[in-house]
């Protein structure tokens, strides 16, 4: 099986940390670290499995971008087959306007 190298932009970054820290504070700093620990495993498994997960129908720059569940958040991501790597681009709360959020963001930042 193909595997990728997977690249954060700093909007996901930012998402999941913005996230992590709304965790923290309602649940409790464990629940915050095991979000993060359960986070980065679903973000490591697009290594090998990036391709299996539903398209959205929004395109950023040619690339379909993919979401991957993980409830009650969801991973949003591209495929760069010429250089195997996948993008995650964002990781949103599900109850967000997501699609909006996708279709209006015109350029992504990277580390």
């Amino acid at each position: 099986m193909q595997e990728y190298d997977v690249v954060l932009t700093w909007e996901a970054i930012y998402d999941i940390t913005d996230i992590t820290d709304y965790i923290e504070l309602e649940f409790g700093k464990q629940r915050a670290d095991q979000f993060q620990r359960d986070i980065r495993k679903q973000i490591e498994d697009l290594k090998v499995m990036g391709n299996v997960f539903a398209k959205t129908q929004i395109y950023y720059r040619n690339y379909s971008i993919h979401k991957k569940l993980f409830l009650p958040s969801i991973i949003f991501y591209i495929i760069k087959e010429a250089e195997k790597e996948v993008h995650v681009i964002r990781v949103l709360r599900e109850e967000s306007n997501w699609k909006k959020i996708l279709t209006g963001q015109q350029k992504y930042t990277y580390k």
